[in-house]
């Protein structure tokens, strides 16, 4: 069982999260399928996959040879706070990719509630650990809920399927021991309001 869950923790990444959020919101809302042809989605699936998941990736993989970081679990709130930092670097730089490019608006809001996740997850830690991977995993169920308030549609396979993942790794995260049940639970509660709110209000600057 063991294996499972944390195998179940490798997939869900939260360095993977964006780029499902906007996997998400290019398939499955009509609204952003109709205005996004595919090259630019091409072009948005490359810029968010080198900004969110290779460049991050690479340099916590370089923090860990350098030792300013003793495992990639980072298992410490100190060993955070510079894997954090130069993911927001990172995230900033793609965001500014993305706004060149005439997208639909949801696109922008997803990528920019990514980085609001982000930057409300370092602030946290300051103080508190709180679980990356459940914000994450819910950021995608508020993105999922905010684009069907928003477009007017509904998927009840996609909400469970979304649902079900959450809560796998929500599961994994507390079976692992790697969280606390209240880390866990505020790390799913803040990623959903960071994808929901400004996917919501059709909010990013």
């Amino acid at each position: 069982m063991r294996g499972i869950f944390t195998l179940i923790s490798a997939i869900a990444h939260p360095l993977i999260m964006p780029l499902a959020c906007v996997y998400l919101g290019s398939q499955y809302d009509w609204y952003v399928r109709g205005l996004a042809d595919a090259s630019s989605l091409r072009l948005v699936y490359l810029i968010v996959v080198l900004s969110t998941v290779i460049f991050p990736g690479l340099n916590i993989i370089l923090l860990k040879w350098c030792g300013a970081v003793n495992s990639l679990e980072m298992p410490t709130r100190k060993e955070r706070y510079l894997p954090f930092l130069s993911t927001f670097f990172f995230f900033c730089l793609g965001y500014f990719m993305l706004r060149r490019a005439p997208l639909p608006e949801s696109l922008y809001s997803i990528y920019f509630g990514c980085i609001t996740g982000l930057v409300s997850l370092t602030l946290i830690n300051f103080t508190w650990k709180i679980s990356a991977h459940a914000a994450g995993a819910f950021g995608l169920v508020g993105t999922t809920v905010a684009l069907f308030q928003v477009h007017h549609f509904g998927n009840v396979f996609l909400l469970c399927t979304v649902l079900i993942i959450g809560a796998l790794v929500m599961s994994s995260r507390l079976y692992l021991r790697a969280h606390t049940p209240p880390q866990v639970y505020v790390g799913a509660f803040m990623g959903f309001l960071a994808l929901y709110i400004p996917v919501a209000l059709g909010f990013f600057i």
